[in-house]
């Protein structure tokens, strides 16, 4: 079955060159795909993929004409002659090509394995063969030499990928079923956290955290492209394991790995045998400090890049590509699982060509799959409609909700801390941040520190999603007023911003709608005018 994230992993370069030699290492090296061999979906990436495929061997089938036996037994096939360099390459880099099992005997029981639960639940064949099929192409591309797939290709046809949208997986049958759909689903590892709550409590296949530290996953997860060090981000599937003080993160400004201001940390108490509660959200609350002033919750948002100015970013489950950091103070958080509803209002001072400016408003709130990030530009305003899944999403159509309340109820308890909360009561970052005493948990890529006390979060840092820290002394339990959950917000309809995007007349996201633009240019002229800023590389707007 397919590794986690292992499409995005497969970069097809066919050289002319005969023999295993600097070519060969220098692609089983690099783990970034070029420009080349990417996609805007798994669809449209799944088809560029597969022309390099048809252009570089002889013969090859599409993945529907396969059946499993014959993908496994072309598995067995390629792996009688792959390159072990190669896998010592993959696994000393923790690179998510590596094959997980140390022999043919290894796969041969897992196949088997999953051949009779598919057997006793045929609606799951067709996933499993998808599954093999990219599986499959992984092995042809990433574990054999150049000349290895020269000789293979004139005696055997290789399977092209999957080229329609990823099929759902499982139909909530038990625990055999349950196993074939989280090997195939462990790719969508945000709708762990961000699948619906009800989904989530009736057992759905991939709607829940599976255990990282089960032996067959091997973190970083996405190979840790970025190259950050230990204390910016561990992964709790990695080795050695994560410790006390690890992946302790801090206010971040850029991908290089120095450009963070690191909180500080020492060791309290190592775990017993005492049992520690788990980190809970309350099902409804607010966070808003007692006097109103902003910092009851403040945080720095990381997302994948999709605007020149960072203005309509969100978190995505890897970090691949360029990453945005802004760092915000809120007046208020609130947040209604009943209701699939989040919302949190921002205070925002922008950097770059746009730090000249003063501080902006910024709300952005998601009512069940949809998005709305609605900002006040000083002389304009702005709504971006928005589907926060869009980025990752391979089983069209994709929807992403807010997080469980309950999600971090398998973290694993490393131990307690002194550590530096950022912001809260008036506190600085770094050095300056208020120490606390507080336990550690960590789930996956999720670092969370909560209250020994009330056993609420107070803060959080994932390094490709962003550090969030509560004050202690602001939470409220209880439902906040449903006005504040209104969607879609005027702002986003037609006759609201001047400026919207991805919005149709009624504020319902709509990829191919955007009015209002040439205010964004004018703002940014005007930033020129005052700034000394470089450009940025690609001014293109979403």
């Amino acid at each position: 079955m397919v590794q986690p994230g292992l499409l995005l992993l497969l970069v097809l370069q066919f050289s002319s060159a005969a023999a295993q030699g600097v070519e060969d290492l220098t692609r089983a090296r690099t783990k970034k795909p070029g420009d080349a061999y990417r996609g805007t979906d798994q669809t449209t990436l799944s088809r560029v993929l597969n022309g390099h495929l048809q252009r570089g061997a002889a013969q090859t089938r599409p993945c529907e004409e396969w059946s499993t036996a014959e993908l496994q037994e072309f598995m067995a096939t390629v792996a009688g002659h792959r390159s072990s360099e190669f896998q010592e390459i993959y696994e000393a880099t923790q690179d998510r090509r590596k094959l997980l099992g140390e022999s043919m005997e290894d796969f041969r029981g897992l196949w088997r394995k999953l051949n009779s639960i598919v057997d006793t639940h045929p609606h799951l064949l067709e996933v499993q063969r998808e599954s093999h099929c990219r599986q499959a192409v992984m092995w042809w591309v990433h574990h054999l030499t150049e000349d290895k797939r020269g000789i293979l290709a004139g005696n055997v046809s290789v399977p092209l990928l999957p080229e329609g949208p990823k099929k759902p997986c499982g139909r909530g049958e038990g625990e055999d079923e349950r196993s074939v759909c989280a090997y195939i689903e462990q790719p969508n590892s945000c709708d762990w956290c961000h699948s619906t709550q009800a989904a989530h409590d009736a057992g759905v296949p991939g709607t829940s955290v599976p255990d990282a530290l089960n032996p067959k996953y091997h973190g970083p997860d996405d190979g840790n492209p970025k190259g950050w060090d230990r204390k910016r981000r561990c992964d709790q599937d990695q080795m050695p394991r994560c410790q006390l003080c690890e992946g302790i993160g801090g206010r971040a400004w850029s991908d290089v790995n120095e450009d963070i201001d690191m909180t500080t940390c020492e060791i309290v108490a190592r775990p017993n045998k005492s049992t520690v509660a788990p980190p809970f959200y309350p099902k409804a609350f607010t966070v808003k400090r007692k006097d109103g002033q902003q910092g009851g919750y403040s945080d720095t948002l990381i997302g994948w890049k999709t605007d020149p100015f960072c203005f309509g970013f969100f978190p995505q489950n890897d970090s691949i590509q360029p990453l945005c950091y802004r760092s915000q103070d809120a007046y208020v958080k609130y947040y209604d699982i009943e209701r699939e509803a989040a919302r949190t209002d921002y205070n925002v001072k922008l950097t770059g060509v746009f730090s000249t400016f003063p501080n902006t408003t910024a709300t952005i709130l998601q009512v069940n799959e949809t998005m709305w990030i609605q900002n006040h530009l000083w002389v304009v305003d702005q709504c971006i409609c928005a589907n926060p899944s869009g980025n990752h999403c391979t089983k069209p159509p994709c929807k992403t909700y807010v997080w469980h309340w309950d999600t971090f109820k398998t973290a694993q308890y490393l131990g307690r801390e002194k550590i530096g909360v950022e912001w809260i009561q008036n506190h600085g970052t770094g050095a300056s941040a208020k120490q606390m005493e507080l336990d550690h948990f960590i789930l996956w890529t999720h670092h969370v520190w909560t209250d020994p006390i009330s056993r609420r979060p107070v803060r959080m840092w994932k390094p490709f999603n962003g550090l969030q820290c509560y004050d202690p002394e602001a939470w409220t339990d209880a439902p906040p007023d449903p006005s504040v959950f209104e969607s879609p917000p005027a702002m986003c309809k037609k006759g609201g911003a001047k400026v919207r995007i991805h919005c149709d007349d009624d504020g319902n996201y709509d990829p191919g709608i955007s009015e209002g633009l040439e205010h964004l240019d004018a703002l940014y002229k005007e930033a020129l005018s005052r700034s000394s800023a470089p450009h940025p590389e690609d001014v293109v707007v979403v």
